[in-house]
């Protein structure tokens, strides 16, 4: 499965939360390459388990910047975080319980969808609010 390259366009404007989002696509990047040929849960559970810690922590970031802005889409937002932790938990532990690559490809495609619909989409609608209230790159 390709990887996703880094565009301009998934920048929000606040360096902690860009520099978040870059790491966020580097470890997936990282475990949609481990995963290109075959199967290797040896590589596979740690590398999601990066992925759930960092994807947690990243959304503790962003809400506590968007509280700040009192962003007022902001339930929606955390709901979209929850899911995503969710789903990643609950596609891992049916990998952890199956044998074959389905899953594992279905959990795949679900990273990179749901980064560039987050990043591109979802994230989009809070930049204005960072901006107008001067949160930006330094």
């Amino acid at each position: 499965m390709k990887t996703i390259e880094w565009q301009n366009e998934y920048t929000v404007g606040v360096k902690e939360l860009d520099d978040q989002h870059r790491n966020l696509l580097k470890t997936i990047n990282t475990l949609l390459e481990e995963q290109r040929d075959k199967y290797e849960a040896a590589k596979f559970s740690p590398a999601l388990s990066s992925i759930i810690h960092y994807a947690y922590t990243h959304f503790a970031t962003e809400e506590r910047y968007l509280l700040q802005v009192h962003f007022p889409n902001l339930k929606q937002h955390v709901l979209e975080h929850i899911d995503f932790i969710m789903k990643t938990v609950g596609l891992a532990l049916r990998i952890e319980s199956s044998s074959g690559d389905e899953l594992r490809i279905e959990l795949l495609r679900y990273l990179k969808e749901w980064y560039s619909y987050h990043v591109l989409g979802t994230d989009r609608h809070y930049i204005p609010f960072l901006a107008s209230k001067k949160i930006s790159k330094p």
